[in-house]
């Protein structure tokens, strides 16, 4: 069996014309692609998730409806605690984007030469 051939979805000519083709072909740009991937795709799967399953709890079970505590039922503690997600999801986020945009900063700063 062959081996999968690693397709650019860039021409050779568009390399040439423009550096930052290059750069985005470089294994440094592509490893921090991977992980800014690694964060998002779970953390918005996992946000998604949790927004959804109010509704649907709600509309087709009576899960939500028992007293939690002093007369709130557990449907409006679930919606405050999306609240709670998406305040501390936020948070998390901005720090892990200030990671990533320094990973960024550095690939440009290694590749500053060749980018003209």
């Amino acid at each position: 069996m062959e081996s999968p051939v690693k397709k650019s979805y860039l021409t050779e000519e568009h390399v040439e014309k423009r550096p930052y083709y290059q750069l985005v072909e470089t294994e440094d740009f592509k490893g921090l692609l991977q992980k800014k991937k690694a964060f998002i795709i779970p953390v918005t799967t996992f946000f998604l998730t949790f927004y959804f399953v109010l509704p649907v709890l709600a509309a087709y079970t009576n899960v939500l409806k028992g007293e939690a505590f002093l007369g709130i039922t557990w449907a409006w503690v679930y919606a405050l605690l999306q609240f709670v997600v998406v305040w501390i999801g936020g948070i998390v986020y901005l720090k892990k984007s200030e990671k990533y945009d320094k990973m960024a900063q550095n690939i440009l700063t290694k590749y500053q030469k060749e980018l003209g």
